[in-house]
C-alpha cells in the first residue's frame, strides 16, 4: 500500500536535543521504521558494483519516515517504485520492498538519491508543518552560550532573539503565522530542511530532527569498503553474491561477511 505523504504528528513532538552517541530512546517514543520513502530505484545495484551485469541485483535507496535514516532496500521482484513513493517494509505487507538490506550513509547514496533528498524533505516538512513550527514556538537553550534556534544554519543571535521574542506571545499557528511575526526570517521550512540534511550527512553535536549516524557507518575496514552492518529488519548476507538465511522483522542481521579482506563488520543499527 502506498501513501501520499500524511499530514500526522510524530511520538515525540517535543525535540529533545540529543548529543552525537547518545543512542537511548525517549520514553514512549517508537523508535522502529515501518515506513519508507523512496529516493532512487537501482536496477543494476550501486553505481560502484564494478561486478559484471548478470550479477547485480537491484536496490531501492530510502529515507525512513519515523527517524529519517537512509536505508538501502531489496526491492520485490518485478515492482519498480517511483521516487517519492511511500511504502511498507514489514513482513505482512510487501508492494515494493522485499526486505531491508542494510542502513546506508549519505555518501552510499545514489547520485540520483542525493538530489532527491532535499525535494522530498521539502514536501515532507510542509506536510508536518504542526511538529515541526513547534521547533520554533518551543526552542530552548543548549548551552549557556547557544540556543537550539542556532543550530539552523543562518540563524544567529539577532534572529534567534527576534523568534524567541515573539513566541513569548503564544506559540507559533504555522509558518506563516512565523514568517507573519518574524519578518526577517526567511523560508524556515527551508532552514529546517537543511538542518535535516546536515544532521543526515553525520557529524553534528546535535541531533534534533534525525537520528544520528551510526559509527559503524564512518569506519572503514581494511580493505577499503565500509564494514558490514546489523540492519532493522533485514536478512543475513553470509558472503556477497551467496546464500542467504532469511529472518524475522526487526532485529536481523544484515551484513556483508567477506572471507579475506576486512573480515566481518556486524553492528546492531538501531
Amino acid at each position: 500500500m502506498t501513501d501520499e505523504i500524511p499530514n500526522r504528528q510524530r511520538a515525540d513532538p517535543t525535540f529533545e536535543h540529543k548529543r552525537h552517541g547518545d543512542r537511548k530512546p525517549e520514553s514512549g517514543r517508537d523508535d522502529r521504521e515501518e515506513w519508507v520513502w523512496v529516493l532512487d530505484y537501482l536496477p543494476y545495484g550501486r553505481e560502484t558494483d564494478n561486478r559484471p551485469v548478470y550479477q547485480k541485483k537491484p536496490l531501492i535507496h530510502a529515507l525512513g519516515d519515523n527517524k529519517l535514516i537512509l536505508m538501502e532496500l531489496i526491492p520485490v521482484e518485478g515492482k519498480i517504485p517511483p521516487a517519492h513513493t511511500k511504502t511498507h517494509i514489514g513482513d505482512k505487507e510487501k508492494d515494493y520492498v522485499e526486505r531491508v538490506k542494510s542502513r546506508i550513509s549519505y555518501e552510499e547514496l545514489s547520485n540520483a538519491a542525493k538530489l532527491e533528498l532535499p525535494l522530498l524533505l521539502e514536501d515532507y516538512v510542509a506536510a508536518n508543518e504542526s511538529r515541526f513550527i513547534q521547533f520554533f514556538s518551543k526552542a530552548a537553550p543548549l548551552s549557556m552560550r547557544q540556543n537550539s534556534l542556532e543550530l539552523l544554519p543562518g540563524v544567529g543571535k539577532k534572529l534567534m532573539q527576534d523568534v524567541l521574542d515573539a513566541s513569548k506571545k503564544g506559540p507559533f499557528a504555522g509558518f506563516a503565522d512565523l514568517k507573519a511575526r518574524v519578518p526577517t526570517l526567511y523560508n524556515p521550512e527551508k532552514l529546517i530542511v537543511q538542518r535535516i540534511v546536515e544532521e543526515i550527512k553525520g557529524g553534528q553535536k546535535y541531533y534534533v530532527f534525525a537520528a544520528p549516524p551510526s559509527r559503524a557507518l564512518t569506519q572503514p575496514r581494511e580493505d577499503g569498503g565500509r564494514q558490514g552492518n546489523r540492519s532493522y529488519g533485514g536478512n543475513r548476507d553470509d558472503r556477497q553474491g551467496g546464500g542467504e538465511r532469511s529472518g524475522g522483522y526487526g532485529g536481523n542481521r544484515d551484513g556483508n561477511r567477506d572471507g579475506r579482506g576486512g573480515g566481518r563488520g556486524g553492528r546492531r543499527d538501531y
